[in-house]
Protein backbone atom coordinates (compact mmCIF):
# COMPACT_ATOMS: atom_id res chain seq x y z
CA UNK A 1 0.00 0.00 0.00
CA UNK A 2 1.18 3.41 -1.09
CA UNK A 3 2.47 5.19 2.15
CA UNK A 4 2.13 9.01 2.67
CA UNK A 5 5.62 10.01 1.55
CA UNK A 6 5.55 7.73 -1.56
CA UNK A 7 2.16 9.00 -2.68
CA UNK A 8 3.19 12.67 -1.94
CA UNK A 9 6.23 12.54 -3.82
CA UNK A 10 4.42 11.32 -6.68
CA UNK A 11 2.98 14.66 -6.78
CA UNK A 12 5.39 16.88 -6.66
CA UNK A 13 6.70 17.76 -10.46
CA UNK A 14 10.15 17.13 -11.99
CA UNK A 15 10.67 20.95 -11.34
CA UNK A 16 12.02 23.66 -8.61
CA UNK A 17 10.44 23.23 -5.28
CA UNK A 18 7.94 24.38 -4.06
CA UNK A 19 -24.66 43.04 18.25
CA UNK A 20 -26.75 45.01 19.39
CA UNK A 21 -29.72 46.83 18.94
CA UNK A 22 -30.24 46.73 15.89
CA UNK A 23 -30.01 43.81 14.69
CA UNK A 24 -33.07 41.92 13.80
CA UNK A 25 -34.17 39.27 15.44
CA UNK A 26 -37.56 39.17 12.97
CA UNK A 27 -38.84 35.29 12.73
CA UNK A 28 -39.49 35.10 9.18
CA UNK A 29 -36.66 36.87 6.98
CA UNK A 30 -38.79 37.37 4.30
CA UNK A 31 -41.70 39.23 6.02
CA UNK A 32 -38.95 41.44 8.40
CA UNK A 33 -37.59 42.55 4.22
CA UNK A 34 -41.08 43.44 3.23
CA UNK A 35 -41.21 46.10 6.08
CA UNK A 36 -37.89 47.60 4.45
CA UNK A 37 -39.32 47.64 0.46
CA UNK A 38 -38.33 44.61 0.02
CA UNK A 39 -40.88 41.48 -1.73
CA UNK A 40 -40.94 38.33 -0.45
CA UNK A 41 -39.91 37.44 -4.47
CA UNK A 42 -36.99 39.97 -4.28
CA UNK A 43 -35.98 38.11 -0.69
CA UNK A 44 -35.89 34.94 -2.27
CA UNK A 45 -33.91 36.03 -5.14
CA UNK A 46 -31.37 37.11 -3.24
CA UNK A 47 -31.00 34.31 -1.54
CA UNK A 48 -31.21 32.28 -4.44
CA UNK A 49 -28.47 34.37 -6.21
CA UNK A 50 -26.76 31.83 -8.94
CA UNK A 51 -28.02 28.99 -10.33
CA UNK A 52 -28.12 27.29 -6.56
CA UNK A 53 -30.57 28.82 -4.70
CA UNK A 54 -31.97 28.94 -1.33
CA UNK A 55 -31.86 25.47 0.34
CA UNK A 56 -28.20 25.07 -0.22
CA UNK A 57 -27.74 27.70 2.90
CA UNK A 58 -24.52 29.27 1.97
CA UNK A 59 -23.00 25.74 2.49
CA UNK A 60 -20.92 26.36 -0.94
CA UNK A 61 -17.29 27.84 -1.28
CA UNK A 62 -14.77 29.88 -2.58
CA UNK A 63 -14.29 31.30 -5.95
CA UNK A 64 -11.58 31.11 -8.24
CA UNK A 65 -8.61 33.01 -9.91
CA UNK A 66 -5.98 31.46 -12.67
CA UNK A 67 -5.12 30.88 -15.77
CA UNK A 68 -2.99 28.28 -18.00
CA UNK A 69 0.50 29.38 -19.75
CA UNK A 70 3.59 27.63 -21.62
CA UNK A 71 5.52 30.86 -22.22
CA UNK A 72 8.68 30.39 -21.31
CA UNK A 73 10.68 33.06 -18.58
CA UNK A 74 14.59 33.46 -19.07
CA UNK A 75 14.53 35.56 -15.58
CA UNK A 76 17.06 34.88 -12.45
CA UNK A 77 14.02 33.80 -9.96
CA UNK A 78 12.66 30.28 -10.42
CA UNK A 79 8.68 30.35 -11.74
CA UNK A 80 6.23 27.44 -11.06
CA UNK A 81 2.85 28.14 -13.27
CA UNK A 82 -0.39 26.84 -13.89
CA UNK A 83 -0.44 23.82 -16.34
CA UNK A 84 1.44 21.27 -18.23
CA UNK A 85 1.82 19.33 -21.36
CA UNK A 86 1.82 15.96 -19.15
CA UNK A 87 4.65 13.23 -18.94
CA UNK A 88 3.48 9.68 -19.46
CA UNK A 89 1.61 8.21 -16.43
CA UNK A 90 1.30 10.87 -14.42
CA UNK A 91 -1.79 14.07 -15.11
CA UNK A 92 -0.86 16.70 -16.90
CA UNK A 93 -1.15 19.12 -14.15
CA UNK A 94 1.92 17.84 -12.77
CA UNK A 95 3.44 19.01 -15.00
CA UNK A 96 4.78 22.82 -14.55
CA UNK A 97 4.75 25.12 -17.59
CA UNK A 98 8.13 26.60 -18.95
CA UNK A 99 8.16 30.01 -17.43
CA UNK A 100 7.28 33.06 -18.84
CA UNK A 101 10.25 34.94 -20.40
CA UNK A 102 11.23 37.97 -19.05
CA UNK A 103 10.92 40.15 -22.43
CA UNK A 104 7.24 39.31 -21.98
CA UNK A 105 6.81 41.11 -18.64
CA UNK A 106 5.31 44.68 -19.05
CA UNK A 107 6.08 45.80 -15.57
CA UNK A 108 6.63 44.53 -12.17
CA UNK A 109 3.97 46.30 -9.32
CA UNK A 110 5.45 46.52 -5.49
CA UNK A 111 3.02 44.99 -2.82
CA UNK A 112 2.60 43.86 0.52
CA UNK A 113 -0.01 41.43 0.35
CA UNK A 114 -0.79 39.58 -3.04
CA UNK A 115 -4.15 37.58 -2.96
CA UNK A 116 -4.99 35.18 -6.06
CA UNK A 117 -8.70 35.50 -5.85
CA UNK A 118 -11.43 37.75 -5.31
CA UNK A 119 -13.98 34.80 -3.64
CA UNK A 120 -15.17 34.85 -0.33
CA UNK A 121 -11.56 33.84 1.40
CA UNK A 122 -9.98 35.97 -1.07
CA UNK A 123 -12.03 39.00 -0.22
CA UNK A 124 -11.93 38.38 3.47
CA UNK A 125 -8.53 38.21 4.18
CA UNK A 126 -7.77 41.53 2.06
CA UNK A 127 -9.97 43.66 3.98
CA UNK A 128 -8.86 42.15 7.32
CA UNK A 129 -5.13 43.10 5.95
CA UNK A 130 -5.85 46.10 4.83
CA UNK A 131 -7.94 47.37 7.36
CA UNK A 132 -4.28 46.50 9.70
CA UNK A 133 -3.25 48.81 7.29
CA UNK A 134 -1.02 46.46 4.60
CA UNK A 135 -0.69 47.46 1.00
CA UNK A 136 -2.75 44.68 -0.33
CA UNK A 137 -3.80 44.10 -4.35
CA UNK A 138 -6.00 41.01 -5.16
CA UNK A 139 -5.54 39.65 -8.46
CA UNK A 140 -9.05 38.05 -10.16
CA UNK A 141 -9.79 35.61 -13.06
CA UNK A 142 -13.24 36.84 -13.87
CA UNK A 143 -14.65 40.50 -14.19
CA UNK A 144 -15.41 41.00 -10.48
CA UNK A 145 -15.71 39.42 -7.24
CA UNK A 146 -17.44 36.47 -6.37
CA UNK A 147 -19.96 35.21 -3.95
CA UNK A 148 -23.12 32.94 -3.90
CA UNK A 149 -25.64 32.04 -1.34
CA UNK A 150 -26.90 33.35 2.25
CA UNK A 151 -24.48 33.43 4.56
CA UNK A 152 -21.98 31.45 6.71
CA UNK A 153 -21.97 28.68 9.59
CA UNK A 154 -19.84 29.53 12.45
CA UNK A 155 -19.66 28.57 16.19
CA UNK A 156 -20.70 31.45 18.03
CA UNK A 157 -21.85 35.17 17.41
CA UNK A 158 -23.29 38.00 19.68
CA UNK A 159 -26.31 37.18 17.39
CA UNK A 160 -25.97 33.74 18.75
CA UNK A 161 -25.54 34.42 22.17
CA UNK A 162 -28.57 37.65 22.02
CA UNK A 163 -30.46 34.84 20.88
CA UNK A 164 -29.52 32.17 23.47
CA UNK A 165 -28.42 29.80 20.70
CA UNK A 166 -25.13 28.18 22.08
CA UNK A 167 -22.92 25.21 20.29
CA UNK A 168 -21.01 22.30 22.37
CA UNK A 169 -17.47 22.93 20.83
CA UNK A 170 -16.56 19.54 21.99
CA UNK A 171 -19.26 17.54 20.06
CA UNK A 172 -19.58 19.45 16.97
CA UNK A 173 -15.69 19.40 16.65
CA UNK A 174 -15.99 15.72 17.45
CA UNK A 175 -18.62 15.01 15.10
CA UNK A 176 -16.78 16.93 12.19
CA UNK A 177 -13.75 14.99 12.82
CA UNK A 178 -16.05 11.67 12.42
CA UNK A 179 -17.63 12.52 9.17
CA UNK A 180 -14.11 13.77 8.05
CA UNK A 181 -12.58 9.95 8.94
CA UNK A 182 -10.06 11.47 11.46
CA UNK A 183 -8.20 12.70 8.01
CA UNK A 184 -7.84 16.34 9.07
CA UNK A 185 -5.35 18.36 10.82
CA UNK A 186 -7.58 19.37 14.37
CA UNK A 187 -5.68 22.61 14.72
CA UNK A 188 -7.08 24.00 11.57
CA UNK A 189 -10.52 22.68 12.61
CA UNK A 190 -10.06 24.29 15.95
CA UNK A 191 -9.09 27.37 14.33
CA UNK A 192 -12.41 27.71 12.73
CA UNK A 193 -14.07 26.57 16.45
CA UNK A 194 -12.37 29.16 18.36
CA UNK A 195 -12.00 31.81 16.15
CA UNK A 196 -15.23 31.89 13.53
CA UNK A 197 -17.36 33.99 16.51
CA UNK A 198 -14.87 36.53 16.45
CA UNK A 199 -14.99 36.66 12.58
CA UNK A 200 -18.75 36.74 12.33
CA UNK A 201 -18.86 39.59 14.81
CA UNK A 202 -16.58 41.46 12.35
CA UNK A 203 -19.07 40.53 9.91
CA UNK A 204 -22.29 41.58 11.25
CA UNK A 205 -20.71 44.32 12.25
CA UNK A 206 -20.79 45.37 8.86
CA UNK A 207 -23.86 44.41 7.90
CA UNK A 208 -25.53 46.63 10.89
CA UNK A 209 -23.95 49.51 9.56
CA UNK A 210 -25.17 48.70 6.46
CA UNK A 211 -28.78 48.19 7.45
CA UNK A 212 -28.58 44.91 6.21
CA UNK A 213 -30.95 41.90 7.44
CA UNK A 214 -29.29 39.54 9.77
CA UNK A 215 -30.95 36.27 11.21
CA UNK A 216 -30.00 32.86 11.87
CA UNK A 217 -31.89 29.92 9.89
CA UNK A 218 -33.83 27.75 12.21
CA UNK A 219 -34.54 24.72 9.72
CA UNK A 220 -31.39 22.90 11.38
CA UNK A 221 -31.49 19.20 12.14
CA UNK A 222 -32.65 18.46 15.75
CA UNK A 223 -31.96 14.72 15.18
CA UNK A 224 -30.13 12.24 17.75
CA UNK A 225 -28.32 10.53 15.13
CA UNK A 226 -27.32 13.48 12.37
CA UNK A 227 -27.72 16.79 14.39
CA UNK A 228 -27.18 20.35 12.87
CA UNK A 229 -25.71 23.41 14.82
CA UNK A 230 -27.49 26.35 14.82
CA UNK A 231 -24.86 28.66 13.82
CA UNK A 232 -25.85 29.21 9.93
CA UNK A 233 -25.71 33.38 10.05
CA UNK A 234 -28.07 34.68 7.19
CA UNK A 235 -27.33 38.22 6.02
CA UNK A 236 -29.30 40.08 2.85
CA UNK A 237 -30.00 43.60 1.47
CA UNK A 238 -28.18 46.45 2.61
CA UNK A 239 -27.97 50.02 1.98
CA UNK A 240 -25.02 49.53 -0.45
CA UNK A 241 -25.29 46.26 -1.90
CA UNK A 242 -26.91 45.70 -5.31
CA UNK A 243 -30.18 43.39 -5.65
CA UNK A 244 -28.87 39.73 -6.12
CA UNK A 245 -25.57 39.99 -4.73
CA UNK A 246 -24.27 37.89 -1.99
CA UNK A 247 -24.37 40.31 1.37
CA UNK A 248 -21.42 38.73 2.87
CA UNK A 249 -18.78 39.42 -0.06
CA UNK A 250 -20.37 42.82 -0.65
CA UNK A 251 -19.60 43.74 2.68
CA UNK A 252 -16.27 42.74 3.08
CA UNK A 253 -15.24 44.24 -0.58
CA UNK A 254 -17.30 47.38 -0.32
CA UNK A 255 -15.15 47.55 3.10
CA UNK A 256 -11.70 46.51 1.34
CA UNK A 257 -12.02 49.20 -1.17
CA UNK A 258 -12.58 52.00 1.99
CA UNK A 259 -9.39 50.55 2.81
CA UNK A 260 -7.37 50.99 -0.33
CA UNK A 261 -7.18 47.52 -1.75
CA UNK A 262 -6.58 47.49 -4.80
CA UNK A 263 -8.45 44.85 -7.27
CA UNK A 264 -7.43 44.18 -10.27
CA UNK A 265 -9.84 42.22 -12.38
CA UNK A 266 -10.07 40.02 -15.68
CA UNK A 267 -6.17 39.14 -14.43
CA UNK A 268 -5.39 35.84 -14.07
CA UNK A 269 -2.66 34.60 -12.05
CA UNK A 270 -0.20 32.44 -14.27
CA UNK A 271 2.54 31.43 -12.39
CA UNK A 272 4.05 31.92 -8.46
CA UNK A 273 7.22 33.77 -8.62
CA UNK A 274 10.30 31.96 -6.15
CA UNK A 275 13.58 33.13 -4.74
CA UNK A 276 15.13 29.94 -3.91
CA UNK A 277 12.63 28.25 -1.73
CA UNK A 278 10.57 31.34 -0.57
CA UNK A 279 7.47 32.48 -2.67
CA UNK A 280 7.53 36.09 -3.42
CA UNK A 281 5.05 37.12 -5.45
CA UNK A 282 3.17 36.00 -8.91
CA UNK A 283 2.71 36.57 -12.98
CA UNK A 284 -0.57 37.53 -13.69
CA UNK A 285 -1.84 37.96 -17.20
CA UNK A 286 -3.76 41.48 -17.82
CA UNK A 287 -5.09 43.19 -21.14
CA UNK A 288 -1.41 45.27 -21.07
CA UNK A 289 0.44 42.02 -20.99
CA UNK A 290 2.23 40.26 -18.16
CA UNK A 291 2.66 41.88 -14.87
CA UNK A 292 4.81 40.44 -12.26
CA UNK A 293 3.49 41.24 -8.75
CA UNK A 294 5.98 41.09 -6.20
CA UNK A 295 4.43 41.09 -2.33
CA UNK A 296 7.21 41.52 0.57
CA UNK A 297 4.35 40.11 3.50
CA UNK A 298 3.00 37.18 1.38
CA UNK A 299 1.23 35.67 -1.31
CA UNK A 300 -1.99 34.51 -0.62
CA UNK A 301 -3.83 31.33 -2.50
CA UNK A 302 -7.74 31.77 -2.69
CA UNK A 303 -8.39 30.49 -6.06
CA UNK A 304 -11.45 28.24 -5.20
CA UNK A 305 -12.15 24.47 -6.13
CA UNK A 306 -11.15 22.03 -8.96
CA UNK A 307 -14.45 20.88 -9.93
CA UNK A 308 -14.47 22.37 -13.23
CA UNK A 309 -10.71 20.58 -13.99
CA UNK A 310 -11.71 16.36 -15.28
CA UNK A 311 -8.38 15.68 -15.05
CA UNK A 312 -7.92 17.03 -11.58
CA UNK A 313 -11.50 15.80 -10.63
CA UNK A 314 -10.72 12.35 -11.87
CA UNK A 315 -7.55 12.19 -9.93
CA UNK A 316 -8.38 13.47 -7.02
CA UNK A 317 -12.29 13.07 -6.08
CA UNK A 318 -14.20 10.82 -8.90
CA UNK A 319 -17.00 10.16 -7.19
CA UNK A 320 -17.86 13.85 -7.80
CA UNK A 321 -18.04 12.46 -11.57
CA UNK A 322 -21.14 10.71 -10.71
CA UNK A 323 -23.02 14.00 -10.08
CA UNK A 324 -26.11 14.70 -12.06
CA UNK A 325 -24.65 18.73 -13.09
CA UNK A 326 -22.50 20.97 -11.40
CA UNK A 327 -24.11 23.76 -9.79
CA UNK A 328 -20.74 26.07 -8.88
CA UNK A 329 -20.78 29.70 -10.24
CA UNK A 330 -19.61 31.32 -11.87
CA UNK A 331 -19.46 28.19 -14.35
CA UNK A 332 -16.20 26.72 -15.29
CA UNK A 333 -14.24 29.33 -13.42
CA UNK A 334 -13.26 27.03 -10.49
CA UNK A 335 -10.46 25.12 -12.74
CA UNK A 336 -7.79 24.35 -9.82
CA UNK A 337 -4.74 26.49 -10.93
CA UNK A 338 -4.57 27.69 -7.92
CA UNK A 339 -3.65 23.91 -6.80
CA UNK A 340 -1.63 23.58 -9.77
CA UNK A 341 0.22 26.91 -8.89
CA UNK A 342 1.12 25.53 -5.75
CA UNK A 343 2.07 21.91 -6.80
CA UNK A 344 4.25 23.18 -9.17
CA UNK A 345 6.53 25.34 -6.12
CA UNK A 346 6.44 22.27 -3.91
CA UNK A 347 3.45 22.64 -2.18
CA UNK A 348 1.95 19.04 -0.89
CA UNK A 349 -1.62 18.52 -1.71
CA UNK A 350 -3.76 17.47 1.59
CA UNK A 351 -3.15 13.68 2.32
CA UNK A 352 -6.74 12.87 2.98
CA UNK A 353 -9.29 12.17 0.52
CA UNK A 354 -10.51 15.48 -1.41
CA UNK A 355 -14.25 15.58 -0.09
CA UNK A 356 -17.19 16.23 -2.35
CA UNK A 357 -19.86 18.76 -1.47
CA UNK A 358 -22.91 16.33 -3.09
CA UNK A 359 -26.48 17.75 -2.17
CA UNK A 360 -29.52 16.24 -3.46
CA UNK A 361 -30.63 19.45 -5.18
CA UNK A 362 -30.34 18.57 -9.35
CA UNK A 363 -34.02 18.25 -9.60
CA UNK A 364 -36.35 19.18 -6.79
CA UNK A 365 -35.15 20.54 -3.99
CA UNK A 366 -37.87 19.49 -1.11
CA UNK A 367 -38.10 15.55 -0.12
CA UNK A 368 -38.19 15.15 3.26
CA UNK A 369 -37.97 11.42 5.40
CA UNK A 370 -40.52 10.11 3.17
CA UNK A 371 -40.20 6.46 1.44
CA UNK A 372 -37.64 7.08 -1.54
CA UNK A 373 -37.44 4.56 -4.60
CA UNK A 374 -35.24 4.50 -7.34
CA UNK A 375 -35.98 3.79 -10.87
CA UNK A 376 -36.35 0.10 -10.86
CA UNK A 377 -39.29 1.21 -8.06
CA UNK A 378 -37.61 -0.26 -5.05
CA UNK A 379 -36.35 0.87 -2.03
CA UNK A 380 -32.89 1.79 -1.06
CA UNK A 381 -31.97 3.32 2.25
CA UNK A 382 -33.13 4.59 5.44
CA UNK A 383 -34.52 8.01 4.20
CA UNK A 384 -34.46 9.91 7.68
CA UNK A 385 -30.70 10.32 6.81
CA UNK A 386 -28.15 13.48 6.55
CA UNK A 387 -28.40 15.54 3.27
CA UNK A 388 -25.23 14.21 2.33
CA UNK A 389 -25.70 10.40 2.55
CA UNK A 390 -29.19 11.12 0.32
CA UNK A 391 -26.80 12.01 -2.71
CA UNK A 392 -24.91 9.18 -1.96
CA UNK A 393 -27.24 6.28 -1.51
CA UNK A 394 -28.62 8.02 -5.32
CA UNK A 395 -25.31 7.84 -6.80
CA UNK A 396 -24.58 3.94 -6.03
CA UNK A 397 -28.16 2.67 -7.85
CA UNK A 398 -27.77 0.95 -11.02
CA UNK A 399 -30.89 1.87 -12.22
CA UNK A 400 -30.08 5.42 -12.67
CA UNK A 401 -28.80 8.77 -11.01
CA UNK A 402 -32.30 9.41 -9.94
CA UNK A 403 -34.36 8.91 -6.67
CA UNK A 404 -38.16 9.68 -5.71
CA UNK A 405 -39.51 10.51 -2.93
CA UNK A 406 -42.94 9.50 -2.16
CA UNK A 407 -45.59 10.72 0.19
CA UNK A 408 -49.31 11.33 0.45
CA UNK A 409 -52.22 13.58 1.30
CA UNK A 410 -51.12 13.70 4.43
CA UNK A 411 -47.56 14.80 3.90
CA UNK A 412 -47.54 17.87 5.44
CA UNK A 413 -49.09 16.61 8.84
CA UNK A 414 -46.67 13.98 8.62
CA UNK A 415 -43.38 16.46 8.06
CA UNK A 416 -44.04 18.90 10.92
CA UNK A 417 -45.05 15.62 13.34
CA UNK A 418 -41.62 14.57 12.93
CA UNK A 419 -39.44 18.06 12.79
CA UNK A 420 -38.56 18.08 16.32
CA UNK A 421 -36.33 15.09 15.75
CA UNK A 422 -35.58 16.09 11.94
CA UNK A 423 -35.22 18.19 9.75
CA UNK A 424 -32.16 20.15 8.09
CA UNK A 425 -31.50 20.72 5.06
CA UNK A 426 -34.08 19.87 1.77
CA UNK A 427 -36.38 18.31 4.93
CA UNK A 428 -37.37 21.69 6.83
CA UNK A 429 -37.28 25.11 5.14
CA UNK A 430 -35.80 28.17 4.98
CA UNK A 431 -36.51 29.83 7.85
CA UNK A 432 -35.28 31.79 11.07
CA UNK A 433 -34.69 30.80 14.09
CA UNK A 434 -37.91 31.00 15.68
CA UNK A 435 -40.12 30.92 13.16
CA UNK A 436 -42.55 28.44 12.63
CA UNK A 437 -43.00 25.88 9.74
CA UNK A 438 -44.83 27.46 6.85
CA UNK A 439 -46.84 24.79 5.12
CA UNK A 440 -48.63 26.79 2.81
CA UNK A 441 -45.34 27.95 1.80
CA UNK A 442 -44.34 24.11 1.53
CA UNK A 443 -47.79 23.31 -0.41
CA UNK A 444 -47.07 26.14 -2.75
CA UNK A 445 -43.48 25.06 -3.39
CA UNK A 446 -44.79 21.28 -4.42
CA UNK A 447 -47.38 22.77 -6.68
CA UNK A 448 -44.92 24.84 -8.43
CA UNK A 449 -42.04 21.40 -9.12
CA UNK A 450 -45.45 19.89 -10.33
CA UNK A 451 -45.57 22.67 -13.13
CA UNK A 452 -41.68 22.57 -13.72
CA UNK A 453 -42.39 18.69 -13.78
CA UNK A 454 -40.35 18.24 -10.59
CA UNK A 455 -42.78 16.75 -8.98
CA UNK A 456 -45.38 14.50 -9.59
CA UNK A 457 -48.96 14.14 -8.06
CA UNK A 458 -51.61 11.20 -9.19
CA UNK A 459 -55.16 9.71 -7.36
CA UNK A 460 -53.78 6.41 -7.02
CA UNK A 461 -50.75 4.65 -6.72
CA UNK A 462 -50.70 2.97 -10.43
CA UNK A 463 -50.98 6.35 -11.87
CA UNK A 464 -48.16 7.50 -10.21
CA UNK A 465 -45.82 4.86 -11.29
CA UNK A 466 -46.62 5.65 -14.73
CA UNK A 467 -46.05 9.29 -14.03
CA UNK A 468 -42.52 8.53 -13.05
CA UNK A 469 -41.62 6.05 -14.75
CA UNK A 470 -40.58 2.93 -12.51
CA UNK A 471 -41.40 -0.81 -12.39
CA UNK A 472 -44.91 -0.71 -11.30
CA UNK A 473 -45.05 -4.05 -10.53
CA UNK A 474 -41.84 -3.49 -7.70
CA UNK A 475 -43.16 -0.11 -6.64
CA UNK A 476 -46.51 -1.14 -5.46
CA UNK A 477 -45.19 -4.20 -3.71
CA UNK A 478 -42.25 -1.51 -1.71
CA UNK A 479 -45.14 0.66 -0.68
CA UNK A 480 -47.21 -2.51 0.65
CA UNK A 481 -44.41 -3.72 2.88
CA UNK A 482 -43.67 -0.24 3.52
CA UNK A 483 -47.18 0.64 4.91
CA UNK A 484 -47.22 -2.73 6.75
CA UNK A 485 -44.36 -1.57 8.48
CA UNK A 486 -45.36 1.91 9.16
CA UNK A 487 -48.35 0.28 10.85
CA UNK A 488 -45.85 -2.45 12.97
CA UNK A 489 -43.99 0.84 13.98
CA UNK A 490 -40.83 -0.96 13.07
CA UNK A 491 -38.58 -0.44 10.08
CA UNK A 492 -37.17 -3.96 9.73
CA UNK A 493 -35.37 -3.35 6.01
CA UNK A 494 -33.27 -0.17 7.18
CA UNK A 495 -34.34 0.66 10.47
CA UNK A 496 -35.20 4.52 10.07
CA UNK A 497 -36.83 5.74 13.88
CA UNK A 498 -40.58 4.83 13.77
CA UNK A 499 -41.46 8.71 14.37
CA UNK A 500 -40.18 8.84 10.31
CA UNK A 501 -42.52 6.06 9.44
CA UNK A 502 -45.74 7.55 7.82
CA UNK A 503 -47.62 5.44 5.58
CA UNK A 504 -48.36 6.13 1.60
CA UNK A 505 -51.89 5.19 1.48
CA UNK A 506 -54.39 8.59 0.94
CA UNK A 507 -54.49 9.55 -1.99
CA UNK A 508 -53.82 11.79 -4.08
CA UNK A 509 -49.98 10.94 -4.14
CA UNK A 510 -47.13 12.99 -4.76
CA UNK A 511 -43.26 12.24 -5.44
CA UNK A 512 -40.44 14.68 -5.98
CA UNK A 513 -37.92 13.78 -8.21
CA UNK A 514 -34.58 14.20 -6.02
CA UNK A 515 -31.13 13.90 -8.12
CA UNK A 516 -27.82 14.71 -6.38
CA UNK A 517 -25.67 18.10 -7.61
CA UNK A 518 -22.17 18.73 -7.24
CA UNK A 519 -21.38 22.01 -5.29
CA UNK A 520 -17.41 21.98 -4.86
CA UNK A 521 -14.90 19.67 -4.29
CA UNK A 522 -13.47 20.74 -1.02
CA UNK A 523 -10.11 19.85 -0.65
CA UNK A 524 -6.58 21.04 -1.22
CA UNK A 525 -3.16 22.44 -0.74
CA UNK A 526 -1.69 21.48 2.76
CA UNK A 527 -1.24 23.95 5.33
CA UNK A 528 -0.97 24.21 8.58
CA UNK A 529 -2.90 26.03 11.59
CA UNK A 530 -1.04 29.49 10.39
CA UNK A 531 -2.36 28.74 7.22
CA UNK A 532 1.37 28.66 5.60
CA UNK A 533 1.54 26.08 2.63
CA UNK A 534 3.60 23.16 3.71
CA UNK A 535 5.74 20.79 1.35
CA UNK A 536 5.86 16.93 1.53
CA UNK A 537 7.93 17.27 4.67
CA UNK A 538 5.03 19.34 6.59
CA UNK A 539 7.70 22.18 6.23
CA UNK A 540 6.40 25.60 5.41
CA UNK A 541 7.24 27.29 2.23
CA UNK A 542 7.74 30.99 3.19
CA UNK A 543 5.83 33.96 1.48
CA UNK A 544 3.12 31.61 0.91
CA UNK A 545 -0.30 30.79 2.23
CA UNK A 546 -3.77 29.34 1.19
CA UNK A 547 -7.38 29.73 2.07
CA UNK A 548 -11.08 28.79 1.13
CA UNK A 549 -11.27 25.96 -1.22
CA UNK A 550 -7.80 26.07 -2.30
CA UNK A 551 -6.54 24.79 0.70
CA UNK A 552 -6.67 21.40 2.52
CA UNK A 553 -6.51 19.44 5.67
CA UNK A 554 -9.87 21.36 7.13
CA UNK A 555 -12.35 18.55 5.29
CA UNK A 556 -11.72 14.99 3.71
CA UNK A 557 -13.47 11.97 3.02
CA UNK A 558 -16.83 13.84 3.19
CA UNK A 559 -18.12 17.27 4.14
CA UNK A 560 -19.00 17.61 7.63
CA UNK A 561 -22.26 19.87 7.35
CA UNK A 562 -23.58 19.08 11.31
CA UNK A 563 -21.94 23.02 10.87
CA UNK A 564 -24.20 23.98 8.07
CA UNK A 565 -22.57 26.42 6.06
CA UNK A 566 -18.98 25.85 7.27
CA UNK A 567 -17.57 26.34 4.07
CA UNK A 568 -18.15 29.83 4.18
CA UNK A 569 -17.36 29.88 7.75
CA UNK A 570 -13.73 28.58 7.09
CA UNK A 571 -13.57 31.51 4.53
CA UNK A 572 -14.24 34.34 6.77
CA UNK A 573 -12.65 33.16 9.52
CA UNK A 574 -9.36 31.84 7.82
CA UNK A 575 -9.08 35.56 5.86
CA UNK A 576 -9.86 36.62 8.49
CA UNK A 577 -7.28 35.20 11.00
CA UNK A 578 -5.05 35.45 7.92
CA UNK A 579 -5.04 39.01 7.26
CA UNK A 580 -4.14 39.61 11.18
CA UNK A 581 -1.19 37.04 11.23
CA UNK A 582 0.06 38.78 7.85
CA UNK A 583 0.13 42.19 9.57
CA UNK A 584 2.22 40.56 12.56
CA UNK A 585 4.52 39.45 10.08
CA UNK A 586 7.90 41.39 10.21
Amino acid sequence: MENKKDRQSKEQPQAKQNMDENVSEAADPAEEFEGKGFSRRTFIRGAAAGALGIATMGVLGTYFSGEASAEADATSTSVSGTTGTGISGKPSFMTPPAPITASKIVKTVDTEVLILGAGFSGVATACSAAERGLKVTVVEKSSRWNGRGGGAGVTDSKLMRKMGLKIDKSKAQGQWVRTCGSRVDESLVSLYFNRSGEAMDWLLNKAEADSCYISIWGGYSKSDLYPDEPGYHMIFGGKHIKEGDFAPVALLYNDSVKAGVNYVFNAPAQQLVKEGNKVVGAIVKTADGYVRYIASKGVVIATGDIAADPEMVHYYAPIAEKAVESQYTPKGVNTGDGHKMGLWAGVAMQEGPFPTMIHPQAYAWFHGPFMFVNKDGKRFFNEATWVQAKSLNIMKQKSGNVAYSIFDANWLTDLVKGLPKGGGMFWDSFRAVGAEFDTKAQQETIDGYIKQGLAFKANTLEELADKIGVNKSNFLAEVNRYNQMCAAGEDKDYHKPGIFLTPVQKGPFYATKVGPALLQICGGLSINSDLQCLDSEQRPIEGLYAVGSASGNSNAVDYPINMPGNSHGRCLTYGYVLGEKLAARK
